[in-house]
């Protein structure tokens, strides 16, 4: 699988980067916001390659997919301030997996009414709603199972025993990984700048299927049915 999204990413990566490379900015003095669009992008872009270098598994990818988004979308919200133009309409990452396309909903569908027991647009069925793509939107409307984004756990299943399992890279405890602390910066309260910075400072690397996790009951029912 790693091997798969390395192939679709790596051409994507050498795109942005000479997309930034041709296209740089020469900015006046009263352009700061312009500036902190503009240097966020070239960070992200930094941090994308970094973690592609260092990167081991899809949940790893799946960051650097994140990343080349915000280079993207900073920088063209900084050159079309920069030409005097509206920004672009901020398009969300799809936050079950960030490999699928662009978020196409955000929220409840006011033009649609749901069944009675069709799954809220949230990881947990209650609580606020995150982005979604427009396949896993459909999937959950019709209450099929969703391509969650996998995460690989050392998962305590008894008292003396464990198991090396997939789980939803969100039911990863927030202090084990920051894709699941930030839902790829697509999360409330999370932003693209935290999500760059964290990588930055290599908070990717903290513990993951190598400790003992923890997984709720509910959380373990993900486990229970196919991602597809």
């Amino acid at each position: 699988m790693c091997g798969t999204i390395c192939v679709r990413l790596e051409p994507r990566l050498v795109e942005v980067g000479e997309r930034l490379s041709a296209s740089e900015l020469s900015l006046c003095d009263d352009e700061e916001q312009v500036a902190r669009e503009y240097s966020l992008a070239l960070d992200a872009y930094t941090a994308a390659g970094k973690l592609f270098d260092e990167a081991a598994e899809p949940v790893e990818l799946a960051g650097v997919s994140a990343l080349l988004d915000i280079a993207v979308r900073h920088f063209a919200v900084a050159s079309a301030r920069h030409e005097g133009k509206h920004a672009p309409h901020r398009r969300g990452r799809c936050f079950y997996n960030p490999l699928h396309d662009a978020a196409a909903h955000t929220g409840p569908d006011a033009a649609h009414k749901p069944k009675k027991r069709q799954r809220r647009n949230s990881p947990t069925g209650r609580g606020p709603a995150v982005s979604m793509c427009a396949e896993c939107r459909r999937r959950a409307q019709a209450n099929l199972p969703l391509d969650v984004l996998p995460a690989a756990v050392s998962v305590k299943v008894g008292r003396r025993t464990r198991a090396l399992v997939e789980v939803p890279y969100f039911a990863v405890p927030h202090d084990r990984s920051i894709w699941s602390a930030t839902g790829y910066g697509s999360l409330p309260g999370s932003s693209d700048a935290e999500l760059v910075r964290r990588v930055m400072h290599g908070e990717y690397r903290r513990p993951g299927k190598d400790s003992v996790i923890s997984i709720s009951t509910k959380k373990r029912g993900w486990l229970s049915g196919r991602r597809g």
